[in-house]
Parts: structure tokens; C-alpha cells; sequence
């Protein structure tokens, strides 16, 4: 029997990934593909919502799906180890969608963004964001950033310094980005919380904002309005990936940005040339899909399809049937892959 896969998230490191289905959830490890961990339902029920933190036994989930244990209020720490709660926390509205970091869990809701301590789930503060229906919101771990929709304009985003709630909260003032015209749908920082990409509802043009040197690199997806789905810096910073209902994964040369052939669409005075994706794949449109860019040029799709593939940059230019200066190393169907230790 299929198992409905409900949501899907890369841990912290992006060498492991985690996905909520309607019999619990499951980890994997991404290269080689192999399942680490599975929960069943009746331990957890049915998941909606699911996070790592790293490699460690707690995992964080919120329920959903046809056999919730837990109501979609509920954020349920989990011990790996130890297969019980470690602490539940419940909110007064549905829970979006949750980030964490080693110390750090952040609950994002509808117009605000809750962050606890981790593993007992104490408030600590909460940031106010634009009505944010799709629970938009990125976090650098080693910077220990987030950045999520302003409440100040639309298409502004607010970086936050997360220790800023073990001090003062006026002792350091948010940085706001005026990153596009049109309501944020989605957004990346990079590990060192210096540069981030952000999407907008209109899909077409990928926007990298430097906060050391304030340059704004504007990427062009497509000419069509898209649905972004993920945005992804690699560890290193050298790449960028992004996903879209199109069902194409488009990827940027960061640190050699003329790797990236120019856009043919010339821009108003005054504002950025357009720079188009180094290489591309396809995968199922319309399907939502997190991708990543790892060691040695691997290109990672997971798909909520259950579909798994691994690409390989290329560096000659080549256009093939699976895709433009890639080409494909393997196609898996994760929810089939059975566990590490049967």
C-alpha cells in the first residue's frame, strides 16, 4: 500500500531527511539512500508536519493526516531513543510549520513566529510577521539567524538574531530587506546568516541579498508565474537551488556568477541584470519538492510524490533528456526503501 507523504524536511547538515506520512514518520540518510528510523502510528498516529534537530534522538512533529494522535495545535517533541514525548507544547491556533536549531524550536503560525527552548519547550519570545498562511521562515544554524516576512511591508523580510531574546530586545535592531513588490512565499539563508534568497508570489525572479555588501543578485526562474516551493543555499554557499510547481529544479553558480548565462530580458535603468540558472532537471509538476546541492556537485530532488533522484552538475554545457549541464545518477521511491537494520 502507498504511503501519503505529507510534508518532507532536510535536517540541518542537509546529509539527512525527514518526512511525515499517514503511518507516522521516517528518516532517511540521503547519500546513499538508506532508511534510518521509522515511528509508526501507533506510537505517533498520522503526521502532518515534521523536523530534525541534526543528527541527535529529538525530533519534533505536529500532527495531521487521517489518524492524528494530537490536534494540529499540539507540537510534540519526540525522543528517538527513548520512544516517548520529551514535551508537548500547545498553542491557541494551528501550528504552520516548525524550525529548530540545537537549542532553539520556532513555531511558526499564521501572523507570528514562536520561539522555545529546546527540549522543554519554555517560551522565550515571539516576532510579529505579515499574515504568513504558508508558514514561510529560515533559519541559519551556525549564525543562528532566521529570517521571515516582515509585518512592516509587503515583500520585506526581517533577519532576527536569535540570541537578541537572551538580552535586551532593543540591544539589536532587525535588519529589514525590501525584497520584492509581492507577498514573500519563500526564503533561505545561508549557514553564515550573511546572504539570503527570497520568492515571491509572482515565481520569476530568485532575489540574493547580501547583508555585508548589500548588492542584490536578481535570478531569473522563468518568464511564467510559478509556485516556489524551496529555496536552498548549498553548505558552502557556492550554489543555489530552487523548486517550483513547474516541476523544474533550477540551480545558480553563486562564487562564479558568469558561470550562469545572462537573461535575454534587458532590465529597466537602474536595476540588476537578470542572471538565468547554471543547469536544470525535471520533476513531477506540481508536486512539492526540496532540493539541495551536496559534496562533489550531487544534486539531491525529495519530492512529496515519494520520488528521490540524484543529479551531478556538469561542467560542458550539455543539454540531455533528464537535464541542462546535469545529468541523472539514480531515481529511488523512498517511502519503498526499507529500513538500515530489518
Amino acid at each position: 500500500m502507498a504511503r501519503q507523504v505529507m510534508n518532507v524536511k532536510l535536517n540541518q547538515d542537509q546529509e539527512y531527511f525527514i518526512c511525515a506520512t499517514d503511518d507516522g514518520l521516517r528518516i532517511f540518510h540521503m547519500d546513499p539512500l538508506v532508511q534510518i528510523t521509522h515511528v509508526g502510528e501507533a506510537k505517533i498516529g498520522s503526521v502532518r508536519c515534521v523536523e530534525m534537530r541534526f543528527r541527535s534522538n529529538i525530533v519534533a512533529f505536529v500532527s495531521g493526516g487521517a489518524r492524528p494522535l494530537f490536534d494540529d495545535r499540539t507540537v510534540v517533541l519526540w525522543d528517538l531513543l527513548k520512544e516517548r514525548p520529551l514535551s508537548k507544547v500547545v498553542l491557541k491556533e494551528p501550528v504552520l510549520s516548525i524550525k529548530m536549531i540545537n537549542d532553539r524550536l520556532l513555531v511558526i503560525l499564521r501572523s507570528r513566529i514562536i520561539v522555545l527552548r529546546v527540549p522543554r519547550g519554555e517560551t522565550l519570545t515571539e516576532f510579529t510577521t505579515r499574515d504568513n498562511p504558508g508558514g514561510v521562515c529560515a533559519v541559519s544554524c551556525t549564525a543562528r539567524k532566521m529570517v521571515f516576512p516582515s509585518s512592516k511591508n509587503r515583500g520585506c523580510v526581517q533577519i532576527e538574531d536569535l540570541d537578541r531574546c537572551d538580552t535586551s530586545p532593543e540591544s539589536t535592531p532587525p535588519l529589514m530587506v525590501q525584497a520584492h513588490g509581492n507577498d514573500i512565499v519563500c526564503v533561505a539563508i545561508n549557514a553564515a546568516g550573511d546572504s539570503i534568497a527570497t520568492a515571491s508570489t509572482q515565481g520569476t525572479n530568485i532575489h540574493v541579498y547580501n547583508t555585508l555588501t548589500k548588492e542584490t543578485t536578481k535570478l531569473r526562474r522563468g518568464v511564467d508565474k510559478a509556485n516556489i516551493y524551496c529555496l536552498n543555499f548549498s553548505k558552502d554557499t557556492n550554489f543555489l537551488c530552487c523548486s517550483s510547481d513547474k516541476g523544474t529544479v533550477h540551480v545558480w553558480s553563486l562564487k562564479d556568477i558568469d558561470l550562469n548565462p545572462v537573461s535575454v530580458i534587458k532590465p529597466l535603468v537602474g536595476l540588476p541584470v537578470e542572471v538565468k540558472s547554471y543547469a536544470s532537471f525535471t520533476v513531477t509538476a506540481e508536486c512539492a519538492c526540496v532540493c539541495s546541492v551536496g559534496s562533489g556537485d550531487a544534486i539531491y530532488a525529495v519530492c512529496l510524490d515519494g520520488s528521490f533522484q540524484k543529479y551531478k552538475l556538469g561542467r560542458d554545457g550539455s543539454q540531455t533528456e533528464t537535464g541542462r549541464n546535469c545529468f541523472r545518477v539514480s531515481y529511488d521511491v523512498y517511502p519503498n526503501v526499507g529500513e538500515l537494520y530489518d
